[in-house]
């Protein structure tokens, strides 16, 4: 079974600063949801540890600055891929469109997860805790 859901938001901040926050694993603490990150293999590789306990491992595939950043992930029950896109609007702002998709190989598990990970919720939470992170910083 397979999800996907996409988000995209206008950060009030120019595309070097907003790039600089969200693609910084060693500074995560903006992330209310996060209790820590380790990050591995130079750079290439972290685990995010969200306060409830839940653990999951990223491969960057793709990173080119101030335009793409992509990652697999894993965790337990599912694996996927996240694409961010960032655009500049040309007026100090940073236009982002996040795409996640994650895959159960067990249906019920992809069932029960509309229940227990509203990817649509996570997304809005990490958006606006960039927001207030930009705001803190500006």
């Amino acid at each position: 079974m397979k999800r996907t859901s996409t988000i995209t938001e206008i950060m009030p901040a120019d595309i070097q600063t907003v790039w600089g926050i969200v693609t910084d694993n060693e500074h995560y603490h903006w992330r209310s949801d996060l209790e820590r990150i380790d990050v591995l293999d130079g750079g290439e590789r972290f685990i995010e540890y969200t306060k409830d306990g839940f653990s999951t491992e990223f491969i960057i595939t793709r990173i080119e600055s101030c335009y793409c950043y992509e990652f697999d992930m894993q965790t337990k029950i599912f694996t996927g891929h996240w694409i961010g896109k960032y655009e500049s609007t040309g007026v100090g702002e940073t236009k982002l469109t996040y795409t996640e998709t994650i895959r159960f190989s067990n249906p019920l598990l992809g069932l029960i997860s509309y229940l227990c990970l509203p990817l649509k919720r996570i997304q809005k939470a990490y958006m606006d805790d960039l927001r207030k992170a930009l705001k803190e910083k500006s």
